[in-house]
């Protein structure tokens, strides 16, 4: 049984990787309105960080023992406090109406190919949530 929740809890300390490259989308909203909202909402993530590594002590615990638990957790610390601060931060953007929009491979290269006030159009144009064809065809491109 405890190995079982030894093998349960080091599945969850190293779930997964960090969301890749992302906007906060929500219609009729631009980079300025995300933004606000992403600088306000920053402050959130040094406590859900910390309180990620907390409860994952507290859980390594209570799963996997006094000894082998916390040194579970320790070793994904790194990673949990990570998830922890990038998952507080998406709360805050959800409560104001903003959703993760992880972006596709061909929207990150648009954006790296773009500069200046063309990459500012398509930022606005994906967080109010469009997508890169219907920016390329409203520009010409299609």
């Amino acid at each position: 049984m405890r190995l079982l929740g030894i093998l349960g809890l080091l599945s969850l300390a190293a779930c997964g990787d960090l969301p890749g490259p992302s906007v906060p989308a929500q219609p009729g909203q631009n980079l300025q309105s995300a933004r606000q909202a992403v600088y306000a909402c920053s402050a959130n993530a040094a406590r859900g960080g910390q309180n990620a590594v907390v409860s994952s002590y507290v859980g390594g615990v209570l799963f996997g023992g006094v000894l082998v638990g916390p040194i579970i957790v320790a070793s994904n610390e790194g990673n949990i406090r990570a998830h922890g601060e990038a998952g507080a931060v998406d709360r805050c953007l959800n409560t104001r109406g903003f959703e993760r929009r992880d972006l596709t491979p061909a929207e990150v290269q648009a954006l790296n190919r773009l500069s200046g006030t063309r990459r500012h159009q398509l930022l606005d144009h994906l967080i109010s949530g469009q997508s890169l064809e219907t920016f390329n065809a409203s520009a010409g491109y299609a």
